[in-house]
């Protein structure tokens, strides 16, 4: 494929709006380039596919209709696509530009191969929510893996090409897509799609399965020297226990990969919700969004100051993470903050209503929403509760059993963490929060509201203005 060629194919298809800049991939039906978006300020990708060679305009047609059907589809963990267009041999997509690794990238950057348990059951829940919202919308993907597993630099995970092979191929196949012709990568394809069978949302749950044991064990299940042995183990093997593979996998996590696994669709998940539920109840810890993909020397310093002892790194750590919260604050939005004094939005006031965390004859007295927060997580203090709601579980708890803390941590850049402290020990990470305005806004609140840990005496909080 001459590369030059295409890229000024495409700068003439897409006019003086965009500025066609270097190649970031290149797979088996399109290359994709970063172009900018000269009228939003703006860096895309643009997915470009060669139809020259495609023997019919009404496949070109078809391959236009099956995107517009999945740039209709929104979501926190789906990458966006914002324009479609077909010129003469020349089919293409404008997409929001991820700066951040591929999955398959992530790995191969691991000695190992694979991610921490956490991160591996952050990113299934993830792609999970995403499966689910895209199936409600009728859309099945087909080509679930990490190619098309992407990162943001927050370490948010979004999904890419849903159904994109199936309209690639209705684009350059010599007749249109039937069921019995074979879409997807071999390593990653359920058995019903390896036969060539009709496929539904329980086939992504399958490819899911593959690559959460990826992220475990260091490679897929099933490999080989051809795609017809790889295709003749999806049908006929089962993958070894992978608590077998590596030991510290929970095996409530094992259970839930087993079943996800299952060679008979009507033994999974029957939907991609009820796998983000399972991998929470596995793992609370997979509830959260954000994965660790970046290394930085604050976190050797933090790791330093653990050393210093408890008061001397309460103290250091209380100083460096004041003084980033000062730096950044300018530089950083304020998230959504409503206090007793401003008025909830109907939606929230009715999911508190929907779960309870502000009971008859109570009155609200903190609702906290961080900024960017795919799962738009909630913290509530009411005068008798504090609870955290998101729209995989609630968690309330009686106010006078609850302090705060909080520690600092560096991922894709400075975040404070807040944390309830609840009664035998227990503790309740409530977020991670990237922008130090918000945070700095959000201390100033429950410092009137909450104790501090390091100034409880008991389980009664401190604060008088209750």
């Amino acid at each position: 494929m001459d590369l030059a060629a295409l890229q000024q194919r495409l700068q003439e298809a897409l006019g003086k709006q965009f500025a066609v800049g270097p190649l970031l991939g290149q797979g088996g039906f399109a290359v994709v380039f970063r172009a900018r978006d000269q009228a939003l300020n703006r860096d895309v990708a643009v997915k470009v596919m060669d139809t020259a060679g495609a023997p019919s305009p009404t496949l070109s047609e078809r391959f236009v209709r099956e995107a517009q059907t999945i740039a209709r589809l929104e979501h926190p963990n789906i990458v966006p696509i914002y324009e479609v267009g077909q010129q003469p041999d020349l089919l293409y997509l404008v997409m929001r530009c991820i700066d951040g690794p591929s999955l398959r990238q992530l790995l191969g950057s691991r000695p190992t191969r694979r991610l921490p348990v956490s991160d591996a059951a952050r990113v299934a829940r993830q792609v999970a929510d995403a499966l689910a919202y895209a199936h409600l919308e009728g859309v099945v993907h087909r080509d679930i893996k990490p190619d098309n597993i992407l990162l943001d630099k927050r370490g948010n995970v979004l999904v890419t090409d849903f159904g994109i092979a199936k309209a690639a191929q209705a684009a350059t196949a010599a007749q249109l897509t039937s069921e019995g012709m074979i879409i997807g990568t071999p390593q990653y394809m359920s058995p019903e799609q390896a036969a060539g069978d009709a496929v539904d949302g329980r086939s992504d749950i399958y490819s899911l399965g593959i690559v959460l044991y990826q992220m475990l064990s260091g490679g897929p299940p099933f490999d080989g020297d051809s795609s017809a042995k790889i295709i003749a183990q999806q049908l006929t093997e089962v993958p070894r226990d992978i608590r077998q593979v590596r030991q510290d996998v929970p095996p409530e996590l094992a259970a839930v990969l087993a079943r996800m696994l299952d060679k008979e669709p009507a033994k999974r998940f029957q939907s991609a919700a009820d796998v983000s539920r399972a991998l929470i109840d596995a793992l609370p810890q997979a509830a959260k969004n954000r994965v660790q993909h970046r290394t930085h020397w604050l976190s050797v310093l933090i790791k330093w100051l653990v050393g210093l002892g408890a008061a001397g790194c309460l103290a250091a750590a209380a100083f460096l993470a004041g003084a980033v919260v000062v730096f950044w604050y300018a530089l950083s939005s304020a998230p959504w903050v409503a206090t007793s004094d401003r008025a909830l939005p109907d939606s929230l006031h009715a999911a508190l209503a929907a779960s309870r965390l502000l009971p008859a004859g109570d009155s609200l007295q903190l609702a906290y929403r961080p900024q960017d927060r795919g799962d738009s997580i909630v913290l509530v203090v009411s005068r008798r509760r504090v609870g955290v709601l998101t729209p995989h579980r609630t968690r309330g708890y009686p106010r006078d059993s609850v302090a705060y803390s909080f520690d600092f941590h560096w991922q894709a850049g400075p975040e404070l963490r807040y944390i309830l402290i609840l009664p035998r020990g227990r503790r309740d990470t409530v977020y991670y929060d990237m922008t130090p305005r918000g945070a700095w806004g959000l201390s100033q609140q429950v410092a009137k509201l909450l104790p501090a840990d390091s100034l409880r005496t008991g389980m009664k909080p401190v604060s008088s203005e209750r």
